[in-house]
C-alpha cells in the first residue's frame, strides 16, 4: 500500500513538471520541490482523516471492549501521525519562506554522552525485539491471539525506534567532526 502511495506521488510530480513545461513555467527545483512535497503531505492528511474520522466511529458504535481497545491503539497511531505530518508541513512552510541559508553546523558539547546514550538505547530496542519475539510465540493461542498480535505491534515499534534511534546516532556522529566553517 504504501509503495502504491509513494508511486502515485511520482506520477503526480512527473505530471507536474510536464505540465509546468507545456504551459512554460519555469520551475525553481529548491521551491516547486517542496512545494510538490507539501501538498502531497497535505493531501495525504486529509485522506488520513477521514479514515481516522472512521476508526472514531467504528470503535464507539462497537460494544465490544477488546474491539474498542484495538481501534483505540490504531487511533492513538493515526493521530500521532497527523501530528507528525502538521509539523513536517510546518518545516516545510518555513523551508519555503526562508531566504537565509541554513545556519553552519556547530559542534555540539553534549554530543558524546548523548551518544553513548543512544547507542546504547539502540542495544536495548534489539534486546526488547529479541524478548518480544520470544513471549510472542509462548502467547500463541492465548487470550484468542490478541497477546501474539500485542507483541507483533510491539515489534514492529521496537524496530521504528532502532530506525530513529540509528538516524540519531549517525546525525550526532556527523555532528562530531568539525564543520568547515569552524
Amino acid at each position: 500500500m504504501a509503495r502504491d502511495r509513494r508511486s502515485k506521488s511520482i506520477k503526480l510530480i512527473a505530471r507536474q513538471r510536464a505540465e509546468d513545461e507545456i504551459w512554460g513555467i519555469p520551475e525553481s527545483p529548491e521551491v516547486s520541490s517542496v512545494q510538490r512535497l507539501m501538498n502531497e503531505i497535505q493531501s495525504q492528511t486529509i485522506h488520513e482523516e477521514r479514515w481516522l474520522s472512521r476508526y472514531r466511529q467504528m470503535a464507539n458504535d462497537s460494544s465490544d471492549p477488546l474491539i474498542r481497545f484495538l481501534l483505540g491503539l490504531i487511533i492513538a497511531d493515526e493521530e500521532r501521525h497527523h501530528e507528525l505530518t502538521g509539523r513536517m508541513i510546518s518545516k516545510l512552510k518555513d523551508e519555503l519562506s526562508s531566504s537565509r541559508p541554513a545556519n553552519p553546523r556547530r559542534r555540539d558539547e553534549k554530543a558524546d554522552p548523548l551518544l553513548r546514550s543512544v547507542v546504547l538505547f539502540v542495544a536495548a530496542e534489539r534486546s526488547a525485539i529479541q524478548e518480544y519475539e520470544k513471549l510472542k510465540k509462548e502467547s500463541k493461542g492465548l487470550a484468542r491471539d490478541v497477546f501474539t498480535l500485542l507483541y507483533t505491534t510491539m515489534i514492529h515499534d521496537s524496530h521504528k525506534h532502532v530506525g530513529i534511534l540509528e538516524f540519531l546516532r549517525d546525525r550526532l556522529i556527523q555532528n562530531r567532526k568539525p564543520s568547515k566553517t569552524n
